[in-house]
């Protein structure tokens, strides 16, 4: 709808210009601009809007919409077989990722802190030929308060 609206804006401006130059032709007023000039400034501020208009809103991690006040904007992707790791995101941070080099086949855990936001660890478990006590032992040291992001790798779980 926005460009429907800005090329009939862009018609009529150009129709009002049109109609001040076969006037100011007609009745032989003297211009210090020519209208080529006019309208090249006019084209390259139309260029402008429109380009800054029609530019998507970047918000934190990348999600579609921005997060109310005294929320966490996050977002998190498992990984694609063996091949893409996962990757988990918390107010525009980057807390896992292959990038980083910090994710591992079977389950990546990030921990975060439930107030403020920082990153308090990362660990993955490989549950395909690992052993499930570590994980489980982790899990039981995760205190109150704690925000718990997980995201699979190659292979969730076997165990």
């Amino acid at each position: 709808y926005f460009l429907i609206g800005a090329a009939k804006l862009v018609v009529v401006i150009a129709i009002f210009l049109l109609t001040f130059y076969v006037i100011s032709q007609v009745f032989e007023i003297k211009m210090d601009a020519n209208l080529g000039h006019i309208f090249v400034v006019f084209s390259k501020v139309l260029i402008y809007f429109l380009l800054k208009a029609t530019k998507p809103p970047r918000y934190k991690c990348g999600i579609s919409k921005s997060c109310p006040e005294k929320h966490f904007a996050f977002k998190m992707s498992s990984g694609a077989a063996n091949v893409v790791g996962p990757k988990i995101c918390v107010e525009d941070n980057v807390l896992m990722s292959g990038v980083k080099n910090n994710v591992g086949r079977g389950i990546n855990i990030a921990l975060v802190n439930g107030k403020t936001g920082e990153l308090l660890d990362t660990k993955f478990f490989d549950m395909w030929g690992g052993d499930v006590a570590p994980l489980i032992e982790f899990l039981k040291t995760i205190q109150d308060g704690t925000i718990v992001l997980m995201a699979t790798y190659d292979d969730g779980a076997t165990k």
